[in-house]
């Protein structure tokens, strides 16, 4: 007996299979980015409002003229070095292809993200910069549940510092890939958590070297340095091995975000660009904020995190630190009402907060009182 078979039935729009629209990677990032600076935007437009803007000046103590000379080239040098990258690796590209290069891309967003650096001080001041660099203070301490005393004293450098970011940081990411192409040569199968292994110990020497050089010509102090583990110890420019170690942590990371990209030049944090349906304008701003909030993010994982927790093992500054007041800057120490960072000595926990002063008394801002000891009761 002859079957016969139902045509298919005809595929209707209700039975049709619905693709899910997924989230493409670079849709976080760039969220992620553009979040990090809307904060930064904020912490200055509050410091502004709140009339901060300030210059720190130097003090009382007077900087030797070595030090003036250094500190003025590596200042007006490392701007000059950053205008000449931003020029040269962004915006000429950009104007030639109408597109930017990821180098320009990632040039960009270490221009931006020095915004952050005195982070570091969150809980208590671990470190502090020469005031005697251009500087109008600091809008760290507008970022929520500050604890460190006197933010707006820190002289957070207006040249010095996005040059560092921009030159120094760039440089680093530049000798990691070198680095990289070097191990692949010769090990053409490694694989890439291998050669991230291989440049850490390197990287975290070449760090050491340049930032420790910076430091004797006196740029800025770590003076909540864990003695045992610092080089130089006891002096201005006495600097923790452990920081060498958080640096190499960004720069082989940084370098492995330029190093491993898809056939596209694309790194992981712009994956699915291609893929969105809006304008090439758009498209750029988009990688753009990408690239900078994954920067941003291994900056605050391996770096920004670990040293404001390691600051509050920290020891004593040394005196060679606190007898110069290009150094303190009214932060703490001599000039001020708050004894710097001891460890016999608590932490105050904001501007109303009871502390310590430089002789050993005790202060009490206006409108805190001292809590009352509690009172103890005996059974009849």
């Amino acid at each position: 007996m002859a079957t016969t078979s139902a045509p298919p039935a005809a595929a209707t729009p209700d039975a049709a299979a619905v693709v899910p629209k997924r989230t493409r990677p670079i849709t976080w990032w760039a969220a992620l980015g553009f979040g990090f600076l809307a904060f930064a935007a904020y912490l200055i437009v509050a410091w502004l409002i709140a009339g901060e803007a300030h210059r720190v000046p130097t003090g009382p103590t007077p900087l030797p003229t070595w030090m003036q000379i250094a500190l003025s080239i590596q200042q007006w040098g490392l701007f000059a070095g950053m205008l000449a990258l931003i020029w040269f690796k962004a915006v000429r590209p950009r104007m030639r292809t109408g597109s930017f290069t990821f180098d320009g891309l990632m040039i960009l967003a270490f221009a931006l993200l020095w915004w952050s650096d005195p982070l570091y001080n969150y809980f208590t001041p671990g470190f502090n910069y020469n005031a005697y660099f251009v500087n109008f203070g600091s809008w760290v301490g507008h970022v929520p549940g500050w604890m460190s005393p006197n933010p707006q004293n820190i002289p957070q450098p207006l040249l010095w510092l996005p040059g560092v970011y921009t030159c120094a940081f760039f440089l680093m990411v530049v000798i990691v890939n070198a680095l990289f192409r070097k191990t692949r040569q010769r090990y053409p199968s490694i694989s890439a958590v291998s050669m991230w292994f291989i440049a850490f110990i390197p990287m975290a020497v070449v760090g050491t070297l340049w930032e420790a050089l910076f430091m004797m010509m006196g740029s800025h102090h770590y003076g909540s340095s864990i003695r045992w583990l610092a080089l130089n110890a006891g002096h201005y420019y006495e600097f923790p091995v452990y920081q060498g170690i958080t640096a190499s942590l960004l720069y082989t990371t940084w370098g492995s975000l330029r190093y491993f990209r898809d056939d596209r030049g694309r790194s992981f944090a712009e994956h699915g660009i291609d893929q969105l349906n809006v304008s090439d304008r758009t498209k750029g701003w988009m990688r753009f904020s990408a690239v900078s909030g994954a920067i941003t993010v291994i900056f605050f994982a391996f770096y920004h995190v670990p040293n404001a927790l390691i600051a509050l093992r920290g020891d004593a500054w040394p005196q060679d630190v606190q007898e110069r007041s290009y150094f303190t800057s009214g932060v703490c120490g001599p000039g001020t009402d708050v004894a710097c960072p001891d460890p016999r000595v608590p932490f105050s926990r904001g501007e109303s907060s009871l502390r310590i002063a430089p002789d050993g008394t005790l202060v009490t801002p206006k409108g805190t009182t001292v809590p009352a000891a509690p009172t103890q009761s005996t059974a009849g």
